[in-house]
């Protein structure tokens, strides 16, 4: 890598090739004597990895792959879940290097996307849409409208704030177009499927957008009811008027992050809802 140590130690802005391949000396670094695991990355070698398109960058994936891996919480078989945190099992020295350069799961988070974008689950919404282009709400840097892209889907992102140092959820640059915008954009394209990726709990917006969009078709990429995306009332409004057409059996996610990608389908023809603060 052409970064130097000092530099890294100093918080130098790597690039997504500098970071993979620091990535790759740390992840077979020797760990700990404490460390829980001792393994190394688990995942290059599953169909998720070779599910990839010829050309398709992705180097978020190329970096998580590897990680190494904790037994699933609710499955031990299989590879196992990436630890976002598996610096902490590394020597002082290294986990000072993994740390600076922004390697540890939130810094991955606010770089790239808080939800992991698997070769597989591009494949598997490529596959499910049968054409339909996307919209996307919240799109933050745009990194999964990069991915789809690059998949042949055409996506119109929005967000209404741009990346930057004062940008909690995304704070590294734009990989895909993002228009500003806010939820009422949705409302613009009901021959699009309707996109939100790890939206907020504390802020209405997933909610609003799905009382927005005229169309017939929501991909939902994040944690349930009761858990870190979106409010009790965007999920109870999906469910009482979309039913789940499929989950991504691709999907990887950080260990103790619950996060899934689900396709939706509108039951039937609109009704007409109820103000958005009264909806439930």
């Amino acid at each position: 890598m052409s970064a130097t140590i000092s530099e890294v130690l100093a918080g130098a802005d790597l690039s997504d090739a500098e970071l993979i391949a620091l990535t790759e000396e740390l992840a077979d670094a020797p760990r700990e004597p404490w460390s829980r695991r001792t393994s190394g990355p688990a995942l290059i070698n599953t169909p998720w990895a070779q599910a990839v398109t010829t050309g398709m960058e992705n180097p978020l994936w190329e970096i998580v792959q590897r990680m190494p891996t904790e037994p699933r919480w609710y499955n031990e078989n299989g590879p196992g879940d990436p630890n976002g945190h598996w610096a902490l099992f590394l020597s002082e020295h290294a986990r000072s290097r993994a740390a600076a350069a922004g390697l540890e799961r939130t810094d991955l988070c606010v770089r790239y996307s808080w939800s992991i974008p698997s070769p597989g689950d591009i494949a598997w919404i490529r596959e499910q849409l049968h054409g339909q282009d996307v919209v996307e709400i919240g799109a933050g840097g745009g990194y999964w409208a990069w991915q789809l892209t690059q998949a042949g889907i055409a996506v119109a992102a929005y967000d209404p704030y741009e990346p930057g140092s004062d940008n909690n959820f995304a704070r590294h640059r734009l990989y895909h177009p993002v228009m500003t915008g806010d939820h009422t954009m949705a409302a613009n394209h009901p021959d699009r499927a309707l996109m939100l990726c790890w939206p907020s709990y504390c802020d209405p917006f997933a909610k609003q957008a799905l009382h927005a969009y005229e169309g017939d078709t929501v991909i939902y990429i994040g944690e349930g009811e009761g858990g870190c995306c979106a409010d009790d009332r965007f999920h109870r409004i999906l469910r009482r008027d979309f039913e789940e057409i499929g989950e991504s059996p691709d999907h990887v996610t950080y260990w103790g992050i619950h996060c899934s990608l689900t396709m939706w389908r509108r039951r039937g023809p609109k009704a007409i809802a109820p103000a958005v603060d009264g909806a439930s």
